[in-house]
């Protein structure tokens, strides 16, 4: 991707372009930070020779808590972290250009950001 778009335009968007993965984690987490919310490295995909062929970027507060299933109940219990948001970027290796391109992109988040 060219450096000039990034500082530009600081919205992801599905096919954009990328040199390296670590590229399209810089755009996002910029992307994340500008918006107040924070990035997990997910999952990762590579080939037999150890390139990675796709990684998946969440919000940190993805998924729900499982409900506690032992016989006696924690004498203290943390307030949840987790929110259920699904905002992602999934990137896919293109192998006839070597570049990553956005393949799922979703933005919308279930909650409420508390941007200072």
């Amino acid at each position: 991707m060219d450096c000039n778009k990034l500082v530009e335009d600081r919205t992801p968007e599905l096919e954009m372009e990328f040199n390296s993965e670590e590229d399209a984690y810089k755009f996002y987490n910029n992307y994340a930070f500008k918006t107040d919310f924070n990035v997990c490295k997910d999952y990762l995909n590579k080939d037999k020779d150890g390139v990675t062929t796709s990684r998946r970027y969440s919000y940190c507060k993805e998924g729900v808590k499982r409900k506690y299933e032992g016989d006696v109940m924690p004498k203290k219990t943390r307030a949840p972290t987790k929110t259920g948001c699904g905002t992602k970027m999934i990137i896919v290796l293109l192998r006839e250009i070597m570049k990553y391109r956005v393949h799922d992109l979703i933005l919308e988040h279930n909650h409420e950001l508390h941007i200072a």
